[in-house]
């Protein structure tokens, strides 16, 4: 038994008469009757009563029409999600938030991309980069937000744009009432910053500024999230420093103020495996990517 015939069986059911029928289909009467024919000799039935001038459909034809007409529009809902399938509008994307991306970027991502497939299941999670490119490696995640740089060969890496910081502190504190802070200003202030054992990188670039600019910072607390340090420092335990577009996080207590002079930057990127190969994954990239650098703030290539 094959497709077209069970579309010739409904045309002529309809139909109830060959000719039309096979005019319908574009075909000759005799091919058309060969074709029923070939249907009725695979099932083992007979599906038309047939008279010199029409035919009509006995029992076992009329409860053939139901089957019919429900595996051909099963086949028909298959053929449209196995595109959707390999279009990238069907299935699950595992995507893994930085702490500043979680409150600002990711808002206006997930919602374009949630407009144009609402059918693809959004898996989130949080973390830095370390933890990212180890989910990558062990399957967990299928995209990442990291931090520049990274060394891992299995990953492609796409550059979006730089982050920068700004000062956080208490509303009581003298230097609140100021527009913008220069870095000198915090030398006798106690700082509260991220971990050095999580960004050594970033937390020499971070010494070497603040020696740059005359003072060795005064560290009294290191805490991994921000929001840790946002409410150490509404306590009045220190100052501490935020990525900008956390200013979009409500903190009682706590003010933001643009930093001036020299401070290290974090360059935002996105990664994938290389081997991936889910259509859904790519065509998220696509959306993420759009989106993410519609800020005008892309890296310099």
């Amino acid at each position: 038994m094959e497709l077209r015939q069970l579309k010739y069986f409904i045309t002529v059911a309809s139909e109830l008469h060959f000719g039309r029928a096979a005019q319908s289909l574009h075909l000759s009467q005799p091919a058309l009757s060969k074709q029923i024919h070939a249907l009725e000799n695979s099932l083992e039935i007979q599906l038309f009563e047939r008279t010199k001038h029409s035919c009509k459909l006995t029992p076992a034809g009329q409860k053939f029409l139901e089957t019919a007409h429900r595996v051909l529009h099963e086949v028909d809902e298959g053929i449209q999600i196995t595109k959707q399938v390999a279009n990238g509008q069907i299935g699950r994307v595992r995507l893994g938030l930085t702490e500043a991306t979680l409150f600002c970027l990711a808002l206006s991502i997930l919602k374009t991309y949630r407009e144009c497939y609402p059918q693809v299941d959004l898996v989130l999670t949080s973390g830095g980069t370390e933890a990212h490119v180890e989910a990558l490696r062990t399957y967990q995640i299928d995209v990442g937000f990291v931090y520049l740089p990274i060394r891992e060969p299995t990953l492609c890496v796409y550059p979006l744009y730089k982050e920068i910081y700004i000062v956080a502190l208490s509303t009581s504190h003298p230097l609140a009432r100021h527009r913008q802070i220069p870095l000198q200003s915090l030398a006798n202030e106690p700082l509260i910053v991220y971990p050095r054992s999580l960004a050594p990188v970033f937390y020499a670039d971070f010494i070497k500024c603040c020696e740059q600019a005359g003072f060795f910072p005064n560290i009294v607390q290191e805490a991994e999230l921000a929001q840790t340090r946002l409410g150490l420092a509404a306590a009045g335990v220190g100052i501490t420093f935020v990525l900008a577009d956390m200013q979009n996080l409500s903190a009682k207590g706590v003010v933001y103020r643009p930093l001036i002079g020299d401070f290290p930057t974090l360059k935002l990127a996105l990664a994938r495996r290389q081997t991936e190969s889910s259509p859904v994954v790519h065509e998220f990239l696509k959306v993420l990517r759009t989106t993410a650098l519609s800020t005008n703030r892309a890296l310099e290539k």
